[in-house]
């Protein structure tokens, strides 16, 4: 469904460029969930809103291809891609306070996206389209129920300061759905829930992966909650994808040294009890980062060879690869 090929995002300032995406390869299968884990920073919303090219100035998009059935996003029309979103890749946002308009009732906010893509246009009515405005508001009405919104009857001329933050994030997963999208992009949708809203916006998406077949891309720092949703992780470092393999993988035996500081950093509730080990160190500055990798001043594995060349995703096992020279077969 979605391949992207080397794809390099910076962001433009008086002192260079902040290479925030740098030379990323990913590929999502249909039906597949897919998640992007990695601190603070590291690229991965910025990875996400360049699939729909919103990032803005002092953002560009420097080299790559965004592959979406067939065809390169990068090579669009504004016109063309802003028939494209919402309507075949659709994306939840982190905040949905600050997503949802204030000035107009949620319902219209969800119905909004139908009218806009056309959704009923080929129902007649008289009275400037009545009967298209009905089905749009019916269909409104049905997405609130499906996403677990309560009285949708109601609901639906109450503005977003009326609704909880597990009910916005609720009223988003319904306006992306509202158009029936193939590929649908959260970007951290549980950051600032409880975990019992967590749970349940989770078991929500879960089920509509299962139930329409639709592709997700989920963005998370959180990587429980990608241990629980995803098929296959991708963990982010400093721009780069630095190991990518299946779920199951990945969480019992990670290859990269980063993701084992990832996976050591959480804190665990059963076994031997164990000191919690933070990573040591710091992010490097995008700003003056380099091809070799960037996370050699913080691995206790790496040498003198690991800032000197590009590393490139060397394949572990079938379907499993990571951004080491630990895995090249030479002596590190």
């Amino acid at each position: 469904m979605l391949e992207i090929k080397n794809l390099s995002m910076a962001f433009e300032t008086d002192k260079g460029l902040v290479k925030a995406v740098n030379n990323i390869s990913l590929s999502l299968s249909n039906s597949e969930i897919l998640g992007i884990v990695g601190e603070s920073g590291c690229g991965k919303s910025a990875t996400l809103l360049n699939i729909l090219r919103l990032v803005q100035y002092p953002g560009r998009i420097m080299s790559g291809e965004v592959m979406f059935q067939g065809e390169d996003l990068l090579k669009k029309s504004r016109k063309e891609m802003r028939d494209i979103r919402g309507k075949d890749i659709a994306m939840i946002f982190q905040d949905p306070m600050t997503t949802l308009n204030p000035v107009f009732k949620v319902g219209e906010q969800i119905r909004e996206a139908m009218r806009i893509h056309g959704i009923f246009s080929n129902v007649k009515g008289g009275l400037l389209g009545r009967k298209k405005t009905l089905a749009e508001k019916d269909k409104a009405m049905d997405l609130m129920r499906e996403v677990g919104i309560p009285s949708p009857e109601r609901r639906y001329y109450n503005y977003a300061h009326e609704f909880s933050g597990g009910m916005q994030q609720r009223a988003l997963i319904a306006i992306g759905l509202s158009c029936e999208p193939k590929l649908l992009l959260a970007d951290e949708p549980t950051t600032a829930l409880d975990v019992t809203i967590q749970a349940q916006i989770l078991a929500l998406m879960k089920k509509i992966n299962e139930e329409r077949g639709t592709g997700i891309i989920l963005v998370t720092h959180d990587l429980g909650v990608a241990a629980e949703f995803c098929h296959r992780i991708a963990v982010m470092y400093a721009g780069k994808i630095v190991e990518i393999g299946k779920t199951e993988r990945i969480m019992s035996s990670p290859s990269h040294p980063y993701t084992r500081g990832l996976l050591r950093s959480i804190p665990k509730i059963s076994g031997r009890r164990e000191k919690i080990r933070p990573i040591p160190g710091s992010v490097p500055d995008l700003l003056n980062i380099d091809d070799s990798c960037a996370f050699h001043s913080r691995c206790d594995q790496g040498s003198e060879r690991c800032q000197q060349q590009d590393i490139p995703m060397i394949e572990v096992e079938e379907g499993h690869s990571a951004r080491c020279l630990l895995y090249s077969g030479e002596e590190v």
